[in-house]
Parts: structure tokens; sequence; C-alpha cells
């Protein structure tokens, strides 16, 4: 196996490929911002464009199961533990997916505040992230503010 990581094609990929990437980071962004919405948190969880002939391809919610600390059963989720799961199912069940996305809830360091990331994945070979910052309402019953989601580099995981 090569130690390169494996080329992203983002920018030879056709207009098909890109509105299916679209697609994927849309609806994962969409659903991340209303489990916040409603429950105030969410779980790493992937979206995946199945293949349709007569359709645009179809949806489909992705999740894993936490893992259990048996040492420990109050302690924190391990949402990076869940995050290679669902590589390693998504990797596993590839063969099924036009294009992918894997969705996670981020702390930015530098700026001190949280944002869902979004990693998206085309099967032609070409991957993009988003970054979206959050803020929580100050007082219950208050509103989210969401910041425009700002891109940043992808690299491949699925169909490295």
């Amino acid at each position: 196996m090569s130690e390169n990581p494996p080329e992203n094609r983002l920018a030879e990929l056709g207009d098909a490929a890109h509105q299916d990437l679209n697609k994927v980071l849309g609806t994962a962004l969409g659903v991340a911002r209303e489990q916040l919405e409603t429950q105030g948190v969410f779980l790493p969880f992937a979206i995946g464009l199945e293949p349709d002939a007569e359709e645009d391809g179809e949806l489909r919610l992705l999740a894993v199961q936490p893992p259990e600390n048996e040492e420990d059963p109050e302690a924190d989720i391990d949402a990076e533990a869940m995050m290679e799961d669902l590589v390693t199912l998504l990797a596993g069940q590839r063969e099924q997916f036009t294009a992918v996305a894997l969705v996670s809830d981020v702390t930015l360091m530098q700026e001190d505040r949280d944002a869902v990331h979004v990693l998206a994945e085309h099967s032609l070979g070409g991957a993009v992230a988003v970054v979206q910052p959050y803020t929580p309402p100050a007082a219950e019953g208050g509103d989210w503010t969401f910041e425009d989601p700002a891109p940043e580099p992808g690299e491949l995981q699925i169909w490295a």
C-alpha cells in the first residue's frame, strides 16, 4: 500500500458528481442543524447517496452505536471512535453509494467554539469538507445561530 494519500480529483469531476456532493453536503448540514435545534447535540452520522436509475439517487442516513466504556459507563461518548466505525462501515459498503458525507460535531480550538464538520466524498475520487460554526441560544427557547459553511480541503477515506 502506498505511503502517499490518494489523490483528490475534485477538480476533475463533472457537474453530475458535483451535484451529488452538494446533495449529501446539504442534507448532512440540514440533519445536523435539525438535531442541534431539537436535541441540543448530535452524534456522528453519515449520509449516503444510493444510485437510482430513474431518480437523482436515494439518500440514506447511517449511524453506528457509540462504543461502551465498561470501566466507566458514565464516560463521555468517544465520537472519534464512532467516526472510525462509520468510515469502516461505509468503506465496506462503498459499492452501494455514489457519494457519502461524514458528519461530526467539532470544537474549533483557535476560536473556542463549536462547529458542524462535514466531509463529502464521491465514488469517482473527489472529496470536499465544510465547517459550519454555530452558537447555541443564550436562553432556553432562543434561536441557534449558524454561520455560512466554509470549505476546506477534503481527504479521501471511503474511496481511498
